[in-house]
């Protein structure tokens, strides 16, 4: 079996030619890079040749035995799977062991490296002490190359934790949002960096955390009266050296400036081939304009109804101020995609068209922002169920310099509509990995254990509800989706508990759940459950999508695939990923499953993402 050091010179592993050193996997004329954990993760697993290496092995191979989340390792195991083109569902690669570890399934070979026959005869006639000798010089010639050359570590970083920067008012100040900016800055900067995986937080800096990335962003910002002081630092986790530092001191007035200046700092020290923009162009034209967009994003970033409604009126007074800002568009336009969330006496469809009139001026006014636009577009086409124009506008959007952390969220539901469920798990994860302290986490969190669901992962499923429900989330889809997961573990009475939990939330009448869901029980009465579903049916008394789920959990196929033609019919599609999952299947071998995906437009996205489906699976190029 080929080791570790023997397979970073490369190796063959079925079609692919895996070229480690320069981290990329090879297929024919194609090839994929991957990111250097990813590669690390690649090669400890062929290094096992198919025998199942566990998570902790992961560990002290790859991470040195620095404790890591699982997250950490599955995301590494989706981005290799994507790189691949592999599925956890049906693997050929990569095999999930459940409880377990992961294992390779094809042969790893070494390609073939010829030896003339004199080199072969002095190769085995050497005396060892040459041979050890060589090594020593070799393990020297690595050590001092790690030590002074350019992958010290530490100067590398690779990925990088931003916190607030701590913020110091005299008691006169309400410049919250001021000290806010300079982290805000920072990650929109650091963003820009190829290869870089950077992460907000949101809670203050403690000597106690764990920090899985190996640099470490923080600061501080005191300002008295007009008078602002900052510090900020960039260190490295793994060594505590500090990498950069600096301070600065200004007037208020150039505090924008400022916040643009420790963000270049911070930059350059990561990447040396930074240079300083000649001209800033990332700044309002006033200060009123400046201080108006900042107080916006602080304001938004509370997510509540007055925070929202107070947030509009700071991003439209930086428009009014500064027309040509970017940036306060998109912001405006963002409030109005999620009003409704937090406002219910607003109209869900005029609150959408009003965001896309917004990004529409925005990009007429600044065209830099047309990449991070994207999310709006995808954002209100997926509400729409316009698959192929919400994945189309989350391309760009998923790559801008911009780019939110609910854009991976938002993506990873338009992913999961389309019967994408593995790429739909991938960015539920992205954007709880980049942000995982966002203001909407508790349904990022939720969307993350419905993925895991959703794919068949019941250990991590739970973990991710039992996260998500801790954070006392009011949402009847994760109430709903976590008593379909208690369903499937046997747990009939907790489901009872969270189906009456989901329906109250929309105020729906509950009282059928018990002797409903009594019927799926091992010697149940199912036909006293088809009788109260039929009757409840005929006086629409629950959600079609709840109706079509029981109907499918009582076997009778054909009533679920009339109420889902009713939900097709109507637009009210939301979640359309439950006819991919297990308790669907068949209703997918139904003869009228062909018809109804092309209905809902389905198969139109399918071609045209160079998707097919046979045999029960989606296969995507």
């Amino acid at each position: 079996m080929p080791t570790y050091t023997e397979l970073m010179r490369g190796f063959e592993f079925g079609e692919w030619t895996v070229k480690p050193e320069r981290g990329l996997i090879i297929k024919g004329d194609s090839e994929c890079k991957l990111e250097p954990l990813v590669m690390d993760v690649f090669v400890v697993l062929a290094s096992h040749g198919g025998e199942v290496v566990t998570k902790d092995q992961l560990i002290d191979a790859v991470w040195d035995g620095r404790p890591q989340t699982d997250d950490v390792i599955t995301r590494c195991i989706a981005v290799l799977r994507r790189g691949l083109d592999d599925s956890a569902r049906s693997p050929r690669y990569i095999e999930t062991i459940q409880r377990r570890g992961y294992r390779v399934m094809v042969p790893v070979e070494m390609p073939e490296i010829g030896l003339s026959p004199a080199t072969a005869q002095t190769s085995s006639s050497e005396p060892k002490w040459m041979w050890v000798s060589a090594v020593i010089a070799a393990a020297v010639a690595v050590v001092f190359y790690a030590m002074s050359g350019p992958d010290s570590n530490d100067t590398d970083v690779f990925s990088v934790s931003v916190f607030p920067f701590d913020c110091r008012l005299d008691v006169q100040e309400t410049s919250e949002h001021l000290c806010f900016g300079f982290a805000e800055e920072a990650i929109s900067n650091l963003n820009k960096i190829e290869d870089l995986r950077v992460v907000r937080n949101r809670q203050p800096y403690s000597s106690d955390l764990t920090i899985a990335e190996n640099g470490l962003v923080t600061g501080s910002v005191q300002i008295i009266g007009d008078q602002v002081k900052i510090s900020a630092q960039l260190e490295n986790t793994r060594t505590g050296a500090v990498i950069w530092t600096d301070t600065f001191d200004a007037d208020r007035a150039s505090i924008f400036e400022l916040q643009r200046e420790v963000a270049f700092g911070l930059r350059g020290a990561i990447d040396p081939e930074f240079q300083m923009p000649i001209t800033d162009t990332g700044i309002p034209q006033s200060f009123a304009a400046a201080e108006a967009y900042s107080r916006g994003r602080f304001l938004f970033e509370r997510r509540s109804h007055q925070s929202t409604v107070n947030a509009v009126a700071q991003f439209e007074e930086a428009i009014r101020l500064d027309p040509t800002f970017g940036p306060a568009w998109l912001g405006l336009a963002y409030a109005y995609c999620i009003w409704p969330d937090y406002d219910l006496t607003v109209d869900r469809e005029t609150s959408y068209r009003k965001a896309l009139e917004i990004v529409d001026q925005g990009i007429a006014a600044d065209e830099q922002i047309r990449a991070a636009a994207g999310t709006v577009y995808g954002f209100v086409n997926y509400k729409r169920s316009k698959w192929i124009a919400a994945a189309k506008a989350f391309e760009p959007a998923l790559q801008a310099d911009e780019a939110e952390p609910i854009a991976h969220h938002w993506y990873s539901r338009v992913m999961a509509s389309v019967g994408r469920l593995d790429l739909a798990l991938e960015h539920s994860r992205l954007s709880i990995e980049s942000d995982p302290n966002h203001p909407d986490k508790a349904i990022m969190y939720s969307s993350l254990a419905i993925g895991y669901f959703w794919v068949n992962d019941m250990e991590n499923a739970r973990r991710y509800f039992d996260i998500a429900n801790s954070m006392d989330l009011q949402s009847s889809i994760h109430s709903l989706a976590y008593a379909l997961f208690l369903m499937r573990s046997g747990d009939i009475e907790g489901a009872k508990t969270y189906t009456k939990v989901g329906l109250a939330q929309n105020n729906i009448d509950s009282s059928w759940v018990d002797p409903l869901l009594d019927g799926l029980q091992p010697g149940g009465d199912r036909d006293q459950s088809i009788a109260i579903l039929t009757e409840l049916s005929a006086t629409d008394a629950m959600p079609a999508n709840v109706e079509m789920t029981l109907w499918m959990l009582l076997g009778e196929v054909e009533r679920a695939m009339v109420v889902a033609r009713g939900l097709g019919e109507d637009g009210g599609w939301f979640e359309i990923e439950l006819i991919f999952i297990d308790e669907f299947a068949a209703f997918r071998r139904h003869t009228e499953f062909t018809r109804f995906v092309g209905d809902i437009g389905l198969t139109d996205y399918w071609t045209s993402a160079g998707c097919t489906w046979a045999d029960d699976q989606l296969r995507c190029n």
